[in-house]
């Protein structure tokens, strides 16, 4: 989490600003009368430390009832399931719990009561305060960062016990931001006698100059103070409300129809507000859905949650999408990708219902142009003295889309004939789109095609697509490009900055999709690939940042023994024929380049598959003529590897964020990790394990 994040940390801030933006003056004075610590700046005693209870009536009259001491007491004992719901933090390791959390009494709907020794429930805590010893201060000083100058590389410093307390940092604020009804988050780290302030959003974290806590406590009081009375402002999302007994009524009982949620209660709905952007004065529905169905997890970037809902006008069930966009110029809302592929007749796409920014407070949603949910870090990266080197955090704006059209995950297929199919249908969406409108999905995964009611397959999650330029004058939009790990091209796993994305890489998707699929969810020994799996899928080695691992060509013929392992071969000497003389590591020597393009275009069988995947028509016409052909489907029983609980979708399963920066693969791996001593050995050799030669070489 820490290496991840190493470019969100904005700072150090002015505690004088960090005040006027974020926490701005109570309407009443503080209280300054007998308000002490107990506590030693030089003491880890948990008694001690949990004094600060004491200041529970003199600092929070209004909305934060509880201070709860999270090392003694408040917390009981959990199983491992519950701390996944809670936490979805479960590394092996007993679950985190911050020093000091502070609860509401109600929640923003009054809707109940933290009881006096409450279970750590993230969703209920307005703010965590967590306690480090003296020394251990995890950033940088600002003389240091200023001498670094261009060579800043983050604000982190990177020894091993930094890393380990930044990541848990990230961690605390992930589970809190995990209850998908929050915009922002604040939080306090103490470290011996001095202190920062922290503030959370989608886009970074923004931490302010140390101040000494022990000895001139005003900040760390005034902060609290002042936080007392933010009602709405504490972050959360005011546009998501709770439901009414005759609304629930009849929401139950559509829901409870949905595969999966038969179980569902009252006490799991919430309404959320969707506008249009679209129309002219901006429509207003509501939609009511219980818990996310999936969600990525993820603490910064587009952070999607989705929602199966009822519709209470039209008493249907939808799909609702909850994410931050990118608000860089050049990138669709996703709602307009829809609407501009439903004008070009593109088939085998979802039905859109509604899409738009989500408003700063639900009165604003009826105006014309309303203040909508956006993050605040990026605002504080240039043009400030107090934050040297360059952040790369990038704008976000909360979003909302409506889909009338529901499927299926694709693990749900009943034979590899029907999965053809659905990649097909999902290749021919991707075709037109491409041909008709000039866009690329380039996000091509499991967990994007779904199979429709009537069992085609359907293409969706046009959020990452991008409007092709075909004379070259594009740029850069954002500082990354996310596609998701597993299924991601060799070429852009490679070194994603050498060349645009293309035709050729969503297809190398698709063909890791089927490949993943039948070895996934087609064995008829009923073995376990686990293993090979997560070796080949999900591994990556510390140093390249590239999956590993290695599954060869005679567990996919044992496996299939249908017209389907045709299919996976005439696909696999098609690709292996495109990265042919292709070097598995990216080299920016010119003699070396030339070299290489010597070599490709001397080779016919490497121009014949660079002329046959600039377009969607080989591959279709390779699946298209084994699914017209006589022979045998027949797939028996079908057995699926549980190497975890949810398969197709994107939950549990990493985004892979390549950088796309102009500079080659060394330039951007220096910097990125911890120095080597806190790195554990490689003992294997690198060039092994890079895909080419672990995905391609060894079939």
């Amino acid at each position: 989490m820490a290496v991840d994040a190493r470019e969100r940390f904005v700072g150090p801030m002015p505690v004088e600003l960090f005040f006027s933006n974020f926490v701005p003056q109570a309407p009443n004075t503080r209280p300054t009368a007998a308000i002490t610590f107990a506590h030693s700046a030089a003491s880890q005693n948990p008694n001690e430390f949990a004094s600060i209870a004491t200041l529970v009536d003199a600092l929070f009259p209004c909305l934060l009832a509880f201070l709860i001491d999270s090392i003694n007491r408040g917390y009981r004992d959990m199983s491992e399931p519950e701390v996944h719901q809670y936490y979805s933090l479960y590394i092996g390791k007993p679950y985190y719990k911050p020093d000091i959390a502070i609860y509401s009494g109600t929640d923003r709907n009054g809707q109940w009561t933290c009881p006096s020794n409450p279970p750590p429930e993230w969703r209920a805590i307005d703010l965590w305060i967590e306690n480090k010893k003296k020394g251990s201060d995890v950033f940088r000083d600002l003389e240091q960062m200023e001498t670094a100058n261009q060579d800043l590389k983050g604000h982190i410093r990177w020894t091993e016990g930094a890393c380990q307390v930044s990541g848990q940092l990230i961690a605390y604020t992930s589970a809190i931001h995990r209850s998908p009804f929050r915009i922002f988050s604040f939080s306090v780290v103490l470290f011996g006698n001095t202190g920062r302030l922290l503030r959370w959003d989608r886009s970074g974290v923004i931490y302010t100059e140390p101040f000494n806590w022990s000895t001139q406590p005003d900040t760390f009081f005034e902060f609290l103070w002042r936080l007392n009375f933010l009602s709405e402002k504490r972050g959360y999302d005011t546009t998501v409300t709770s439901v009414a007994d005759d609304e629930a009524e009849a929401a139950l009982s559509k829901l409870r129809t949905y595969q999966g949620l038969e179980n569902v209660a009252k006490a799991d709905l919430h309404k959320f507000l969707v506008r249009d952007d679209h129309t002219l004065n901006g429509q207003i529905k509501y939609f009511i859905a219980p818990s996310a169905v999936w969600d990525s997890e993820a603490l910064f970037g587009r952070s999607t949650f989705g929602y199966i809902a009822y519709d209470p006008e039209t008493t249907n069930l939808v799909y609702l999408k909850d994410f931050w966009r990118t608000d860089c110029d050049g990138i669709q809302k996703e709602g307009d990708v829809y609407r501009e592929l439903h004008d070009a007749q593109v088939s085998n796409i979802a039905k859109l219902g509604l899409g738009g920014d989500v408003p700063l407070l639900p009165e604003c949603g009826r105006t014309d142009c309303p203040a909508v949910q956006r993050t605040m870090s990026q605002q504080f990266v240039k043009g400030y003295d107090w934050c040297p080197g360059h952040p790369r955090v990038d704008p976000y704006v909360h979003y909302r889309l409506v889909l009338e059209t529901l499927g299926s995950p694709l693990y749900t297929f009943n034979s590899t004939r029907e999965l053809c199919k659905v990649i097909r249908d999902a290749i021919t969406a991707h075709t037109g789109a491409y041909e008709r409108v000039g866009i690329l999905h380039r996000d091509v995964s499991a967990g994007n095609i779904l199979i429709a009611e009537d069992g085609s397959g359907i293409l969706i999650e046009w959020y990452p697509s991008k409007k092709v330029v075909k004379d070259g004058s594009g740029k850069q939009r954002q500082h990354s490009r996310t596609g998701t790990w597993q299924f991601m091209s060799i070429a852009r796993l490679r070194n994603p900055s050498m060349s645009p994305h293309e035709v050729s890489d969503d297809l190398d998707s698709f063909f890791w999709v089927l490949l993943y699929m039948v070895v996934k969810c087609r064995s008829v020994g009923k073995i376990d690939l686990s293993q090979e799996m997560q070796n080949v899928f999900d591994q990556s080695d510390d140093d390249d940042g590239i999956r590993q691992g290695d599954l060869g060509p005679v567990i996919v013929e044992f496996l299939v023994e249908t017209p389907c392992r045709d299919i996976i071969e005439e696909l696999r000497s098609l690709f292996d024929n495109l990265y042919r003389h292709v070097q598995p590591f990216a080299n920016t020597i010119p003699r070396v380049q030339s070299r290489i393009k010597y070599k490709r275009d001397q080779d016919k069988s490497v121009q014949d598959a660079l002329k046959k995947l600039r377009s969607s028509e080989e591959v279709l016409s390779i699946i298209n003529k084994h699914l017209d052909s006589t022979g045998s489907w027949d797939d028996g029983n079908l057995y699926k590897v549980k190497f975890r609980p949810d398969p197709a979708t994107s939950r549990n399963r990493r985004k892979r964020k390549a950088e796309d920066d102009g500079r080659d693969f060394n330039e951007r791996r220096r910097g990125r990790f911890p120095p080597s001593s806190t790195r554990p050995s490689q003992s294997r050799d690198m060039l092994q394990r890079h895909p080419i030669f672990i995905r391609i070489c060894q079939w």
